[in-house]
């Protein structure tokens, strides 16, 4: 039921991390509720611990494909208790906030992407699928055990935004090029707004900072552009739209957030 029923997931503070790496990676730090294997001489769980002085258990290779919900998949499966959302945050420069993604294995690459380019924090609102559901736990390779990460409606963070004193922004295709010479960084940073593009409909809010990623022909130092069509932004989805701004931001913009 962890797997499968969202509200189980929330009524036990528990999810599903499924995938060997990910499982020995957490088993650094954290002790499992349950721990399935394919098989008890797998030198992977060595080291890993069960609560309560419990012991890994063999499942079968159709169980274990259910558990981690994939329809293709060989390792370990392991229960654990959900990382709690924050309360606040110290000095955020750069969050992250997600609104209508859907997709859980798009989420996770998204939430995986931020923590390799060293993103401070997420915000999660209310439209988004389950951020425990285990295909996104799987993909953002446990990001959010790394990452803080806070919940709140668009106004609600717009009064954190407005309490920290950084800059609520949206990723839009009219926006400002980040990579242009005149493009000003907020200067005590920003949340930065990610969605799919194929969401609800929607406007972003009027005191939003409208951002686009930056022109490829534009910022190739000195190198002819292609004899091609001009680039339009529409044409990325927000998994890449949304690395590029967060690589661009992170590295020339606010190289030294920790």
């Amino acid at each position: 039921r962890l797997s499968t029923q969202r509200d189980f997931r929330s009524a036990k503070r528990r999810c599903v991390v499924a995938g060997t790496k990910l499982v020995r990676d957490l088993g650094r730090r954290h002790e499992f509720h349950d721990l399935l294997t394919p098989s008890l001489d797998d030198p992977a769980l060595e080291g890993l611990r069960v609560a309560a002085g419990g012991a890994p258990r063999v499942a079968d290779a159709r169980a274990l494909r259910r558990i981690a919900n994939l329809t293709s998949f060989e390792g370990l499966v392991a229960t654990v208790d959900m990382p709690r959302r924050s309360q606040d945050l110290v000095d955020p420069r750069l969050v992250l906030c997600f609104d209508y993604v859907e997709d859980p294995g798009l989420l996770g690459t998204l939430l995986r992407t931020a923590l390799a380019f060293q993103w401070q924090a997420f915000w999660f609102m209310p439209n988004c699928v389950d951020i425990f559901h285990p295909r996104c736990v799987r993909a953002s390779q446990g990001a959010l055990f790394e990452v803080p990460h806070m919940r709140g409606t668009a106004e609600e963070l717009r009064k954190f935004c407005r309490r920290k004193k950084i800059t609520f922004c949206v990723s839009h295709s009219s926006g400002t090029d980040v990579g242009a010479a005149a493009y000003e960084p907020p200067p005590n940073g920003v949340a930065l707004l990610l969605r799919e593009e194929y969401a609800a409909p929607w406007g972003p809010p009027k005191e939003a900072l409208k951002l686009r990623v930056p022109d490829p022909w534009r910022h190739s130092e000195g190198r002819p552009a292609p004899d091609v069509d001009a680039f339009d932004p529409r044409s990325l989805d927000v998994a890449v739209a949304g690395g590029i701004l967060m690589h661009h931001l992170r590295q020339f913009h606010y190289p030294d957030v920790a």
